[in-house]
Formats: structure tokens, sequence, C-alpha cells
């Protein structure tokens, strides 16, 4: 780059330090490699000098360690990641439709948990080329030698994140690369114990979801943090890849993963405590009992992270100690006229209406009250239906479950839930525990048992998937 004060590194770390470490026994690279800054930017050169010559690519990459090589040298190329809330070929063709010159690059990986392949007739009619990572001519065991790092333009649109849509449409976030150095060097600078000391990380959550790009992708580019390239989903998995990474440990994970492994813990399943030197949650509200019972899981200190898309991380709060938010520095809250607030930042051209309930208590610190789409009448009684959730969750056998409502009007005449229970426990169990803590209005009627819920890998449940497995199970009864 010859504009040198328009431009910031690609990555800060020094080229002989660990970015990722390999424990995915499908990848190429040998399984406990240690991959160096050096080896990383050879790489994305190596990446990027293949890829096609289009603005937009849908980065749907399965492996942690491959996605941040893809991400890299899309914005290495000048192009824009296109990060989508799933990996359905609806929510593909709909980038197709909305982003002209677009394409697909992914990893290989055909499963139940990747993206959805599209059928030869699908492929035909595509205007978006399928590349897969896999089968580029790259050497990824290579040392090649790199001495120097790229500078990436301050105004370059390095990616475009989409909500979840677990409240309504997935709605575009554009982020520029100026955007992605100064947020994570706040994240880092509030997140980690100890920036100097090399933490090794396991994340949970896909890299797709702003919450696992910042901690798991973004991160690792700029301060001592080594990520695994896997991403486990259950309890077992989630146990065995910490205790194959060496120490010190981090784990970034959400509450639905976190309640998973206490539950899977009840029993000694896990054996001996696996010390983790913390633990970093986000996307959900987490109770502060799930905290605490996390933290003695793990002999662990756990940072319950506050966050939106449209910024990312702005708070954190110790949970299982307090129930008041710090600000990261940095970040702003301004109250308005109707109980609203707006966040603003340095690095954001306008400020953003935060859509949850806030209780400013001082310039740092708050209290979240829940979303404002969160609180219902029912037969003139207000509630909170996070609150009402926190209740749900608490019943000792509840594999998973959800209690919501059905109408779209919140002036509601009845509340449903949807839970995952195990075969020897029945509804009616659940029931009397509710009657025993809510009030008759909130008893949810009907009880649904389900084999599962209608999750993203993040743990998060969008709204309209909700009501239309809803729907579906009424429907058949």
């Amino acid at each position: 780059m010859d504009d040198v004060e328009n431009s910031i590194a690609l990555t800060s770390r020094p080229l002989d330090s660990p970015m990722a470490i390999v424990l995915d026994r499908n990848s190429p690279i040998e399984l406990g490699t240690q991959v160096t800054g050096r080896q990383f930017l050879a790489h994305v050169h190596t990446v990027a000098n293949l890829l096609p010559d289009q603005r937009f690519a849908i980065n749907l990459c399965e492996n942690r360690y491959f996605f941040m090589v893809s991400f890299c040298a899309v914005i290495l190329k000048a192009q824009t990641n296109l990060l989508p809330p799933n990996k359905k070929m609806a929510t593909q063709e709909w980038l197709f439709e909305k982003y002209s010159d677009t394409y697909v690059l992914h990893d290989g990986y055909v499963n139940e948990t990747s993206f959805e392949t599209p059928t030869d007739t699908e492929q035909e009619s595509s205007v978006a080329d399928y590349l897969s990572i896999n089968v580029l001519e790259a050497d990824f065991n290579s040392d090649n030698k790199v001495s120097s790092i790229p500078d990436i333009l301050l105004d370059h649109l390095a990616a475009i994140s989409f909500t979840s849509g677990s409240t309504g449409e997935s709605k575009p976030n554009k982020k520029s690369w100026q955007t992605i150095v100064e947020s994570s060097q706040i994240n880092a600078a509030n997140m980690l114990c100890e920036n100097h000391k090399l933490h090794y990380q396991l994340a949970t959550v896909p890299p797709q979801h702003m919450w696992g790009l910042e901690t798991s992708i973004l991160l690792p580019l700029f301060v001592e943090v080594c990520v695994a390239d896997i991403k486990p989903l259950f309890p077992q998995d989630i146990y065995d890849a910490l205790a194959r990474l060496p120490t010190p440990k981090m784990l970034v994970s959400s509450p639905i993963h976190l309640r998973a492994l206490v539950k899977s813990n009840t029993t000694g399943y896990f054996g001996n405590s696996l010390p983790v030197d913390l633990i970093l949650c986000a996307t959900s509200p987490l109770s502060k009992e799930l905290a605490a019972d996390v933290e003695s899981l793990f002999s662990a200190k756990l940072r319950e992270v506050y966050g939106c898309s449209e910024i990312g991380s702005m708070a954190s709060r110790e949970t299982a100690h307090s129930h008041v938010w710090h600000l990261f520095p940095g970040i702003n809250f301004e109250p308005s006229q109707g109980n609203k607030v707006f966040a603003s930042t340095r690095y954001l051209p306008e400020r953003i209406e935060i859509s949850d309930e806030i209780i400013i208590e001082s310039d740092s610190c708050f209290v979240l009250k829940g979303r404002s789409s969160d609180m219902i009448d029912i037969a003139g009684k207000r509630g909170s239906l996070q609150e009402i959730n926190n209740t749900l969750l608490k019943f000792s056998e509840l594999i998973d479950g959800v209690i919501f409502a059905p109408e779209t009007d919140l002036n509601v005449g009845r509340l449903a839930a949807l839970v995952v229970l195990p075969d020897h426990i029945d509804v009616y169990k659940l029931r009397a525990y509710l009657k025993k803590h809510l009030d008759d209005a909130f008893i949810p009627r009907p009880i649904i048992k389900v084999d599962s819920l209608p999750r993203h890998d993040s743990g998060k449940l969008p709204v309209s998937k909700l009501k239309e497995c809803y729907q579906s199970l009424i429907k058949g009864k």
C-alpha cells in the first residue's frame, strides 16, 4: 500500500508466534501443528492469488483456521466477506440476489452441521461459483518465506455481517477494516485476563456469527491468542478438545453450550475438573446460577459479554458475582427520550439505538432489564419473557426449552412452551414446577415435548423458526 497513513497491517502478531492449533483430524495440516504467523500469511497469499475476480465472497468454511485464511485472503484481494446468519441454500440464494458478482468459499465439509450444497440443477442455474479451499492448489504444510505483513486500506469494506434473524428479518452490518481493527483492540483490552500471555482458545460458536468472528478470528490476528481450528458441539467433544489444548486455556461459548456441559457433568461424567483460565460467553442472557456452576466446573473466571451485531461487543460482567455491566472504554451510552438508549463509538459514523431496556447507573455501568420486545401483558399482568424463561431453565430435568408468545401482539392471551425432556420425565412434572414458581397468568398452555429446538449453530433461537415449529406441531395434533 502506498498510503501508509490510511492503512493498517493485516495482522499485528509476530511472524513466529502461533496463531492457530490443529485439532481437526480431517485437516490436511498435521494434527497438533501450531501454525505461525509466517505460515498463516503464506497460506493467505496462496489462497488470495487463486480467488476469482469478483466483489463478494460468501465465507462458509467450517474449519476455523480455513475460515481465518479465507477471510483474510478475501480482504487481501480487496474483496468483501459476506457472513450469512446460516448456511441454508435459501440464504445463499438470497445473498446471490442481493449482492451481484458473488461466489461461495468453503472447505469441502458436507455433513449435517455444514452448509447445504446445491443440486446439479441449482448449480447450473446459479450465477455463483462454489470454490473449495480443500481443493485449491495450496500446500498447507509448507513454510513459505514471508518477511513482511501486508497493509489494508482503513476504509476497505472487509465484511458484511448479518444479524441472526432471531427477532425478525436478518439485517446487514457493514464492517470496514478500520472498524474491525479498532473494535478488536477494544475487545482485547477488556476481554482477556493478561494481554501479554499467549492463551490457547477453543470456541464452540461459528466464525460467521459476530461473537465467533470477534473472538476466534479477529483476536488471534491482533493479540496473543492461538485458536483451535475445530468447532465442537457436544459436551464430550468440547471437553476432549479442551483437554488437548496447551495451557493457559480459554473457552469461548454460549449459554446453550455451557448449560449442556454443566448438565452432562451432574453425575461426574467428565471425571476430574479441567482447569481453564478464562471463559467468555455471549449470544443470549446467562443466569447467575449457570455462571456459578460453570465457574465451579472449570475452576475458571467466567466473563459474560454484551453486544449487538451493529456495533459488536460493548460491555462485560462477571455474572456469577454481579448483575451490573461495565462498558468497554471507547463505547458510550446516551439516554434519549422515551427511555431509549443510543450507543456510539469512535469507529462508527453514527450512533445505534439499543433494542434492550437499560438502566444507566453511571458513565461506565448499567443494568440490563431485557429487550423492549420482551415485555408481555397477560390479563393485566405485565412480565418479562426473559425472567419467565430463566425460571423454566432452573427445572433440573430440562435439557432445553423455551416459553414464548405464539401471537405477534405482545398483549397475548396465553404463552406456549416447547421443551426437550428425558424420556422418563413428562410435562406434568414440569407444569407442577412452573405453577409453584410462576404466576398462573404466565404458565404456558400448551407445553409441548419435542426432540430438539430449531436453534442456530450459535445457540440463538429465531422467532420465525420457533413459531413455524409450533404451528406445525399444533396443526399435527
